[in-house]
């Protein structure tokens, strides 16, 4: 038995993964002195166990592609890589020499996306998207259920290929309307696959997750903090939106990402101006020094197209700001003074960017049509109760 081979059984691989994950917290968080403050230091240390969570379960957990499962890869209790609030994202393994089914209830969600990686979406930035397939092409029931063939030999109707480095496949689904679109329920199962399987768990198998879960932490997560760092980077209160061909790179083959950041000190306050294109959907968003959305559940942190609130010239106005402005469209910061700012156009027709203006929180009303609601207390106390209530419904499936 060569030494790599003991690697499991002698603990070797235990002391692999935590040190990555500790060469990780350190880079990440701990040994950045931008990070040196009360909150962002607990909210790190909280990342650092996310990111881990959401490595063992997508490396160590999901990760038979033979007896392949769903699982939410990011929800209310995981937020990473700049989630966005609007989508389910769940995942399965799957390997290029093998044909799937995928079936059951489409749901009624705004838009899904079913996308086919080469070879594992762990490997960041080294894997691609070589296939997917949208709720605009895929064939339903009248009932809402339906079937989709992945591998093996093409055939009509729902079908989609993968190549032969194909480990990897990801459901996304968009939700607009919180409160009345409803999750699919899915399954996904290798053809031909017999059950029990026929053994047990190797030291093979868990070595080579185990190896995964630490490229995870030192290639995929020094890839995503570059990112993150990039959009904090930028000039302050600016959110330009690249080109479609790049933004799309490992989210839907559709959308437009805009990436930027705040500045907002406790006396101020931004009016983010943005004229919505026509879009199958959009979005804004605001996240931390971490790239986690701002506790988008149980504060209003983002705004989609159907949540927002647009003025009578079709302008959709926001207001930025650490304290309740009294407007329909407030982005909560969430107490940071600085962090990311996101933007998602989806199948849009035009890519405007966003301006956004910085003005003493106390004159936020003279930046604004003098038409703009009045939201009480009270009232944005009830809104964030349903808000929160339709989060978590919404993620239980």
């Amino acid at each position: 038995m060569t030494e790599r081979e003991t690697t499991v059984r002698h603990g070797q691989l235990f002391d692999d993964v935590v040190d990555a994950w500790r060469r990780f917290g350190r880079s990440v968080v701990f040994d950045d002195p931008a990070t040196d403050t009360s909150l962002l230091r607990a909210e790190g240390l909280r990342f650092a166990t996310r990111y881990m969570a959401a490595g063992a379960l997508l490396s160590m957990e999901l990760a038979d592609p033979d007896y392949p499962e769903f699982a939410r890869w990011a929800d209310t209790t995981c937020s990473w890589g700049i989630d966005n609030p609007d989508v389910i994202y769940t995942l399965a393994a799957i390997r290029g020499d093998a044909e799937y089914r995928i079936f059951g209830d489409r749901g009624t969600s705004h838009y899904l996306d079913v996308q086919v990686h080469s070879p594992h979406f762990c490997e960041a930035p080294d894997y691609r998207i070589n296939s997917n397939v949208d709720s605009r092409s895929l064939t339903v029931a009248e009932d809402g259920t339906f079937e989709l063939f992945v591998g093996g030999e093409p055939r009509e109707g729902n079908w989609l290929y993968i190549d032969p480095d194909a480990q990897s496949l990801c459901v996304r689904q968009v939700f607009c309307d919180w409160e009345t679109e409803r999750p699919a329920n899915l399954v996904i199962e290798r053809v031909g696959a017999q059950y029990p399987p026929a053994s047990p768990l190797t030291e093979a198998d868990v070595r080579a997750r185990g190896e995964r879960l630490v490229r995870w932490f030192d290639k995929a997560g020094v890839f995503w903090d570059l990112m993150c760092k990039r959009s904090l980077e930028t000039p302050s209160n600016t959110m330009p939106f690249t080109p479609l061909a790049e933004s799309a790179w490992g989210g839907f083959q559709n959308q437009a990402y805009g990436m930027g950041n705040f500045r907002c000190a406790s006396d101020e306050a931004i009016v983010l101006e943005f004229a919505p294109p026509a879009a199958h959907y959009w979005s804004f968003g605001l996240g931390n020094y971490y790239w986690e959305t701002v506790n988008w559940f149980s504060r209003q942190s983002s705004l989609n197209c159907h949540q927002a609130r647009l003025d009578d010239d079709g302008v959709f106005r926001a207001v930025i700001a650490h304290r309740d402005p009294g407007v329909p469209n407030w982005l909560d910061t969430g107490g940071h003074p600085h962090g990311t700012l996101n933007g998602r156009l989806l199948l849009a027709d035009a890519f405007p960017e966003p301006v956004l203006r910085v003005v003493a929180f106390d004159s936020v009303r003279d930046h604004l049509p003098a038409s703009t609601a009045q939201v009480t207390p009270a009232e944005r106390s009830e809104q964030l109760r349903r808000r929160r209530t339709a989060a978590h419904l919404r993620n239980r499936h």
